[in-house]
């Protein structure tokens, strides 16, 4: 009788803990979206019950190639020109000055370059990526 009422005890535990899933947390959500110079954005906000909970997701979406963003080497050239200028070290200045306007009147080109070139080296096309990669190079 003993051993009965140990395994029904059991059997109660067990059923309790298969049915209350620990992981799920009750509350209410709340929801925002909009839209800003950088693109359409939505905030998800989650609260428990008891409050003591509360996290905030937020998607972005951005607005895509219709804004011609400056490439990181453009943003790399510009910073050792402020780090010349300051040093004053004007002859790297000009330098630096010539390359970052060379790739900003070429950004579209380059862009494009580099576009057929990752198309040739995903078809293995190795002749054609080493003539892309040689007009990347002249024109950065």
């Amino acid at each position: 009788m003993f051993r009965r009422r140990l395994f029904d005890e059991f059997d109660n535990l067990f059923n309790s803990l298969i049915n209350h899933d620990p992981f799920v947390m009750k509350g209410k959500t709340s929801k925002e979206s909009g839209n800003d110079e950088h693109g359409d954005w939505s905030k998800e906000t989650f609260t428990s019950e008891d409050g003591m909970i509360q996290f905030t997701t937020i998607f972005r979406t951005s607005k895509g190639d219709s804004d011609v963003s400056e490439s990181s080497d453009i943003k790399r050239l510009k910073k050792e020109l402020e780090l010349a200028v300051e040093q004053q070290e004007f002859e790297q200045a000009v330098e630096l000055r010539d390359k970052i306007k060379n790739l900003e009147s070429n950004q579209e080109k380059i862009s494009d370059l580099e576009k057929q070139l990752q198309e040739s080296i995903k078809k293995q096309d190795f002749e054609n990526a080493i003539k892309l990669r040689d007009e990347l190079k002249k024109l950065k």
